[in-house]
């Protein structure tokens, strides 16, 4: 028995050294991980990280359902100096994250910074981190409010401009989209074709320290035009544009007979400087490859970048200039920028195209062969006919060439390039294999001099040559005639200002995903419906975990006909039993879960979208709105991030906006009730405006906080359920307002990830300073309940839901302990830290009902004894 005993203790000994968190250096991080139990990817991500000069590089990965004991021993790992920490944690959702950068930012009380969204590694040991609007690496600092600290790691000279943050429209069919290594301009195609290539850019683009790579278009999408370029120039400020750089990604709408640089250069009427082909390795000195039709890598250039000028009126612009470039190989002498000597009567000159071999002297053709632009399917070696022993001192060019540039060389007269303005921008995909087709009034003794001397200089399909770094695309030609889309297909499939913040269960669009296993869950953002579907609305499990509620689902009613009452006057809350009303603070007052609404009485974004609300709204509030549409378009005018949305929406933004106004005020105050009690009214399109507009608003991810004053039969509901589901506003704030907290006892506190901060567009009066709002629909969690005692306030303590925890049958993901320890113990920290600041009050007289009700219940007033 004693030799069992000591046996079974060892076990146990060992089984805890398992549990034990170690950690050690691995590249430029510290990894922080459970005792032989460190995983490869884990390893690999590790191993492959830039080093971040500012912060201390953090990678923990800790199992899925960890305890707080387990985050303690963490803590205790991570380095005692007084930089901030840079935290990169694996195998967790996003919502896990962002709690564990504020949960440590209180306990070591020092910066961190945190990935809010999804984490892409990309080339030279970058990590970019996007899942949509306002995510991205979060600064969080004990005491301060979360901050959005780029989306770049490591983080690039030029990133301060909003335009390289967000995805920014562009016009009515382009948007800007950031990417590791700039930003892309790109139409609004589906993402069956934007998918891969945005992959592509992510993965092989190097984020370079000084340099903005701008990408043009997508291949096998509807072409972008110089006015997407013009929109996005005016959005950098004039001491970043000297770090931009064009390149042609895709089809892009130019006047005949212009390139895309000289284009581009003649609208905006300044130089700029354009790469030959895509960037792709190292983040300082990376290669150039030129970009075949359908996003595949060509040829490595030699010309890396052209700085064009734009032209005068009604003259010839000049021919671009080399800014940049490589020698061709070893063995040659410089003699001008961009050219060298080849031999005593014959130099070498690097050009767009390729390499041009020709005498000292300059030719008459020399502007038209340097405008050439490149051809990513074939390397061009130009040579002058009529020359003693320039074609054979061409094919001694080409064998000195690289194995991979070599098989894809072709030998061309330089004067048939000259003359017939081989446009190579608009081959067909079969110019590979083909000679290039002659135009009809092409002279018999014009035409193209292509010779293929040898097997290795034919030109030859790239997928072979491909370098290892680079994986192939597929071809154009390859794609089903049934899967190409036609062009009325073509929508915005990705639109930033119609991202309505909903928890609701709809279809889910891809987004790019990591390559190491670093799980992510999105918040629950609504993109655009573009399938046809039942209207629903969910519900979150009724009481215990596994059970499930049965969602009300109903047919997509007809167009509901409001009439034009005073949506803006005060409702007094309604009686039980009887048609009286008397004032809230004069009569008892009942306490109810909210009944879940049918869709016509939900403040949910419908399948038919949203043109009947916003018609309404200008129809039967026009006073209103007329009075607020001056001031609230001077308010978006002045912010970057409305510009664009506010020029191509037809006043969809601008309504909205004012619809936000109008709840923000006193005029609004009469909405949330009927919202809550399920009726359908004249409140139900203004709240919809409300929710469609507050989705443009910045998010906030934190703690959020207000005080309440809960009855007997509110504590009790709340005892008795683990998840409440609001379908009015919930008004809370960043901060304690110390009016609040003398009124009431009890402190409620909310973990939030969606909701919206309404600083920008609160109202004179009365002004709710560091508001933030959760739109109907949002569903929490019940952490902790403390009722008041004697010197002691009372606690509520929730979390809101992400989508990924609640399924379409409205049943919630269980397996979460260890995220609502962490939202526990963060909220905690929290309340100290509100408990060591001064108070402020935050929350004017007239808005204080707002703050009052506890989420998911509903007031109403009872019917007093013999009436």
């Amino acid at each position: 028995m004693a030799e069992m005993s000591l046996v079974t203790m060892r076990r146990d000994r060992d089984r805890d050294d398992d549990r034990e968190m170690i950690g050690h250096k691995i590249g430029n991080a510290l990894v922080v991980h459970p005792r032989n139990a460190l995983r490869n990817e884990t390893r690999d991500l590790a191993l492959g990280l830039a080093a971040d000069p500012d912060h201390e590089l953090v990678v923990v990965d800790l199992p899925l359902e960890s305890s707080m004991v387990v985050w303690e021993q963490a803590a205790r790992l991570l380095p005692r100096k007084r930089r901030g920490l840079r935290l990169i944690v694996g195998g967790r959702p996003r919502e896990t994250t962002a709690l564990a950068g504020q949960w440590l930012s209180e306990r070591l009380g020092r910066t961190i910074i945190a990935p809010d969204g999804s984490v892409l590694p990309g080339a030279g040991g970058t990590l970019f981190v996007d899942s949509g609007w306002g995510t991205g690496w979060m600064r969080f600092q004990p005491g301060k409010l979360p901050k959005l600290d780029g989306k770049r790691f490591p983080r690039p000279q030029w990133e301060e401009v909003s335009a390289l943050v967000d995805v920014m429209p562009t016009s009515a069919g382009g948007v800007a989209e950031p990417l590791p290594g700039g930003v892309w301009l790109r139409p609004r195609g589906p993402e069956e074709i934007l998918r891969p290539h945005r992959r592509q850019l992510i993965e092989t683009v190097p984020c370079q320290p000084g340099v903005c790579v701008v990408v043009i278009g997508c291949p096998g999408a509807p072409p972008v035009t110089v006015q997407d370029v013009l929109r996005f120039w005016g959005w950098t400020p004039p001491s970043l544009r000297d770090k931009l750089r064009f390149v042609k990604f895709g089809p892009i709408t130019v006047p005949d007979g212009d390139t895309h640089g000289q284009a581009i250069a003649d609208a905006l009427g300044e130089e700029i400087v354009c790469l030959t082909g895509v960037p792709v390795g190292s983040r300082f000195e990376p290669d150039i490859y030129t970009v075949r039709l359908d996003g595949g890598l060509g040829w490595r250039s030699m010309a890396e970048e052209v700085l064009y000028r734009p032209g005068e009126p009604g003259q010839q612009a000049a021919p671009p200039v080399l800014a940049r470039y490589r020698r061709p190989f070893i063995g040659i002498d410089e003699v001008r920028p961009a050219v060298y000597q080849y031999s005593p009567h014959v130099v070498l000159e690097v050009v767009q195209s390729g390499l041009w071999l020709r005498p000292p002297h300059e030719v008459g053709h020399a502007a038209a062969v340097r405008s050439a632009e490149p051809d990513a399917a074939r390397h061009l070696v130009l040579f002058e006919e009529g020359e003693p022993h320039l074609r054979e001192l061409a094919e001694d060019v080409i064998g000195r060439l690289d194995h991979p540039t070599r098989h894809l060389s072709r030998l061309v007269c330089a004067d048939s390039l000259a003359e017939h303005r081989i446009e190579i921008r608009d081959r067909t995909r079969d110019v590979a294999q083909a000679p290039p087709p002659m135009s009809p009034d092409s002279a018999p003794g014009h035409v193209a001099r292509e010779e293929a001397l040898s097997l290795d200089t034919v030109t030859m399909r790239f997928d072979g040559v491909m370098p290892a770094q680079v994986t192939p695309m597929p071809a154009l030609g390859e794609m089903n005639e049934s899967e190409s889309p036609a062009a009325e297909e073509y929508e915005a499939s990705y639109d930033p200002f119609e991202m309505p913040s909903l928890p609701i269960a709809l279809p889910e669009i891809d987004t790019p995903a990591p390559t190491v296993s670093f799980e992510t869950v999105e918040p629950p953002i609504v993109t655009r419906l573009v399938e046809k579907r039942e209207a629903e609305v969910p519900v979150v499990a009724s009481d215990r975990p596994g059970t499930a509620a049965s969602p009300v689902v109903t047919e997509e009613p007809a167009p509901v006909k409001y009439e034009p009452v005073d949506v803006t006057g005060h409702t007094p809350l309604p009686v039980i039993g009887d048609d009286t009303v008397a004032e809230p603070r004069e009569a008892a007052f009942v306490s109810a879960l909210q009944p879940t609404p049918a869709t016509s009485a939900a403040a949910l974004i419908t399948v038919r979208g949203m043109d009947e609300e916003r018609a309404w709204l200008r129809r039967t509030l026009s006073r209103e709105y007329a009075a607020m549409s001056n001031s609230v378009m001077r308010v978006l005018s002045e912010h970057p991030g409305f510009q664009g949305a506010i020029e191509r929406s037809g006043g969809e933004v601008l309504t909205d906006a004012v619809a936000i106004r109008l709840y923000l005020s006193e005029q609004g105050d009469n909405v949330d009730l009927p919202l809550r009690t399920g009726l359908v009214g004249p409140h139900v399109p203004l709240a919809r405006c409300v929710v469609s507009g507050l989705s443009r608003l910045p998010s906030h991810r934190g703690a959020t906080t207000f005080a309440a004053s809960p009855t007997p039969r509110e504590w009790e509901i709340y005892r008795d359920r683990q998840f409440i589901t609001e379908w009015g506003f919930v008004n809370a704030l960043t901060a304690p307002c110390a009016r609040q907290q003398a009124e009431h006892d009890v402190d409620v506190l909310l973990w939030s990830m969606t909701a919206r901060r309404t600083k920008l567009l609160e109202p004179e009066s009365p002004a709710v300073s560091d508001r933030v709002l959760f739109v109907p629909g949002t569903s929490f969690k019940v952490l902790d309940l403390v009722e008041p005692k004697a010197g002691q306030r009372g606690l509520v303590l929730l979390r809101e839901l992400a989508a990924g925890e609640i399924d379409e049958n409205g049943q919630v993901d269980t397996n979460r302990a260890s995220l609502d320890e962490l939202a526990v113990n963060t909220l905690r920290r929290q309340i100290d830290t509100h408990a060591n600041a001064a108070g402020e009050v935050r929350v004017p007289l007239q808005a204080a009902p707002r703050f009052g009700t506890l989420p998911g219940l509903v007031r109403t007033i009872r019917q007093e004894e013999g009436r």
